[in-house]
């Protein structure tokens, strides 16, 4: 972790947020994603479907043998954009928890200090 990550370690051990530096981050986990579903829903509907791969005895068992890990490819395949886009949605999330709990700590030592 790094200044330029938005987050750093202090000698504590205690994270310090830059939250305006990992809101963009976030954002930008959040466009991998839509640029991942842009490019990879032109490349499922050119593939091929599955078990369609290869022709007489040796295509057929191709086909048998591939046709579950296909299906399963092109499913995770389709769920990665989903990934980032809860990634970033998590991490949004943590950024708001992130300003509550600094805002209530500053609250609480003005309260001591005064």
């Amino acid at each position: 972790m790094s200044a330029g990550d938005g987050v750093s370690l202090n000698g504590g051990d205690v994270v310090d947020m830059d939250p305006v530096d990992t809101t963009k981050e976030m954002t930008v986990v959040d466009a991998e994603g839509t640029h991942l579903e842009t490019t990879w829903n032109p490349i499922k509907a050119s593939l091929p479907g599955p078990g369609t791969f290869g022709h007489g005895l040796l295509g057929v068992m191709f086909n048998k043998r591939t046709v579950g890990p296909d299906g399963s490819i092109r499913a995770a395949a389709d769920g990665v954009p989903q990934f980032y886009h809860n990634i970033s949605a998590a991490g949004t999330q943590l950024i708001k928890a992130y300003l509550a709990h600094d805002a209530e700590a500053a609250d609480y030592i003005l309260v001591q200090l005064s």
